[in-house]
């Protein structure tokens, strides 16, 4: 199989543009390197630098690759490829994804309380 892990908030906590100060989640990282091991295709993919590269893909890669590879080392982090220039959003649906709801009713319903929530 061919897993995709993002990097802020999955393998890593939310830092908000402030990568450096990322600490790392172990419990998500040892999961992904026994994925790894059992010979999954592991690609992580992530929005860094997308926000200072004003969306462009290409300059937020040679702003934001070595950095963010060389952290991934440090963690420990196994991995196939790495694709930088994820689309910034709030939420992805997704039929491969983890939680994936097909009812459109529940997904709307979700989406409105988080906005409401948002809201106040």
């Amino acid at each position: 199989m061919t897993i995709c892990f993002d990097i802020d908030g999955v393998l890593c906590d939310q830092v908000e543009g402030n990568y450096q100060d990322a600490q790392p989640n172990r419990e998500m990282i040892a999961l992904l390197n026994r994925l790894y091991d059992r010979a999954d295709r592991i690609v992580l993919y992530t929005s860094r630098f997308m926000g200072r590269a004003k969306g462009n893909r290409e300059e937020a890669e040679r702003i934001g690759r070595d950095f963010t590879e060389r952290q991934l080392a440090g963690w420990g982090v196994r991995y196939h490829e790495l694709w930088m220039g994820k689309p910034r959003y709030d939420y992805v649906i997704d039929d491969r994804s983890v939680h994936h709801d097909a009812d459109c009713s529940r997904i709307e319903a979700f989406l409105e309380e988080r906005r409401n929530a948002g809201a106040q």
